[in-house]
């Protein structure tokens, strides 16, 4: 049970992860005859989990990328040598080493994970691979993904941040029909996601992107700062950073000749539906808001129960959800105070050494707790915007969400939104969907990549049907 629970939290949280999947010059490698590590390799940690790719260049040497997933190819290593048994990885860029000892006998790779001043142990295993060798596909198929040729125009396109003229890089996907289209912005939850918005296997923001167009709606999905090929990095941006952001995206996709921009809407999910009636209130306006499973509470109080209920679900005893809450929180206590990050820093370690953290994973815990967006959501109460929605708003839960559960957070957001001046305004409950908005039966997150369904039918067709009724079409 010890190590379940706190990888299910920075798995759901999707905290913040400690490196980029960006886009490099091709890098040195050093020659080996050696294939038995080539492949993709992951390591499940407590709150890291990268998956480290080897493949073979043209010239017969061993090329290492570094990726979030097993399905992205990531983003090349500097150096990467292996003599014997001894690995030794090197980023440049991400500031990142690695040295290891490889058994090809028991399939494991074992070393130290260095960057910057921090440290960790890990343990890679092999990656099964969909079509390795042929064989049976150990990874559930994934019916809603699109493939190509689309029946509609994409567009690469980039934009400059409002927030520190950071660039970021996004896909502009168009109706084929001539005119000028309603079109919707795509706001990720919290982490390093790309524009797919990819967990275990489920391309989401691909999915609901495509089935959007397909309806005559364009759609721009962007990598968030620090993610895929867009610039900047997470662990130093604040709430408002975030927010000014997707101001740009926004301000970007009314300017397109084939958009209209009086029917431009905002699609957020999890944090990003949290923080959209903000940008829409202080920032941008736009034509509608859609919120998929959108915390309706300060974030401290929807975060400090997450893991105690993530707990429960797998079957803790009743003393240790009471111990689990306990710690979470002390944690938010001092998260959401007015200190500064070293001494919030100071505050946090020895409650989270009490808790159990294991010394080589302190620090990354520590950090990741006191970046500026975590601190900034953990004290942001989405009430206020939500009283002041002007526009049609439809706001989703999935009944089985142990992040963002329903019985916490609809009845606040209904509240607020009584208050609002839109007259438009449509809280729904659907009582078999997950936080991804995907039909589950069990609760819990490990079930994600056996569902084959990316995101429900019910979700797509209620979402379209809304859109057009408020929205409506030339």
């Amino acid at each position: 049970m010890r190590t379940a629970f706190p990888f299910l939290l920075r798995t759901l949280l999707c905290l913040a992860s400690l490196f980029l999947t960006v886009a490099f010059p091709a890098p040195a490698q050093e020659t080996s005859s050696d294939t038995t590590i080539v492949g993709a390799w992951s390591a499940e940690e407590d709150y890291f989990r990268p998956v480290i790719r080897f493949e073979r260049a043209t010239d017969g040497s061993l090329v290492a990328f570094l990726a979030g997933n097993a399905q992205e190819k990531g983003a090349p290593f500097s150096r990467t040598r292996r003599r014997d048994d001894s690995l030794f990885l090197q980023s440049d860029r991400m500031s990142v080493r690695f040295r290891g000892l490889a058994s090809v006998e028991d399939r494991v790779i074992e070393g130290t994970w260095v960057q910057g001043e921090r440290s960790a142990n890990l343990t890679l295993t092999p990656v099964e691979e969909a079509a390795a060798d042929q064989k049976a596909s150990t990874t559930p198929s994934r019916p809603q993904h699109p493939e190509k040729p689309y029946p509609y125009r994409t567009e690469e396109v980039t934009f400059k941040s409002d927030a520190d003229g950071a660039t970021l890089a996004g896909t502009l996907s168009i109706p084929s029909e001539d005119g000028r289209h309603p079109a919707v912005v795509l706001l990720q939850g919290s982490g390093e996601n790309g524009r797919d918005y990819t967990y275990r296997g489920h391309k989401f923001f691909l999915v609901l992107a495509d089935h959007l167009t397909r309806q005559g709606i364009a759609v721009l999905r962007y990598d968030l700062r620090g993610a895929g090929k867009s610039e900047g990095r997470l662990s130093g941006a604040t709430l408002e950073d975030l927010a000014q952001d997707t101001v740009s995206a926004l301000r970007l996709l009314k300017e397109q000749p084939s958009v209209d921009p009086t029917r431009v809407g905002l699609i957020g999910h999890s944090m990003g539906g949290m923080i959209a009636p903000r940008i829409h209130d202080q920032f941008e306006q736009t034509a509608f808001l859609v919120l998929l499973a959108p915390p309706s509470l300060p974030g401290h109080q929807v975060l400090s129960q997450q893991k105690a209920r993530i707990a429960e679900a797998a079957g803790a005893s009743p003393a240790e959800v009471d111990s689990i809450r306990k710690q979470s929180r002390q944690v938010f206590e001092v998260i959401r105070s007015d200190r500064d990050s070293a001494d919030v820093a100071s505050q946090l370690r020895p409650i989270m050494r009490e808790g159990g953290a294991r010394n080589d994973r302190l620090q990354l815990r520590v950090e990741a707790n006191t970046s500026p967006w975590f601190r900034d959501f953990a004290r942001y109460d989405p009430r206020p915007a939500l009283r002041q929605v002007d526009v049609p708003i439809l706001a989703f839960f999935g009944g089985r969400d142990l992040l963002v559960p329903p019985p916490q957070n609809a009845p606040p957001m209904r509240a607020a939104l009584t208050e609002s001046p839109s007259d438009r305004v449509s809280v729904r409950v659907l009582e078999e969907l997950n936080h991804r908005m995907q039909p589950s039966k069990t609760e819990q997150s490990s079930e994600v990549r056996e569902i084959e369904t990316t995101v429900a039918p019910e979700v797509l067709e209620q979402l379209t049907k809304w859109i057009r009724e408020n929205v409506g079409f030339e």
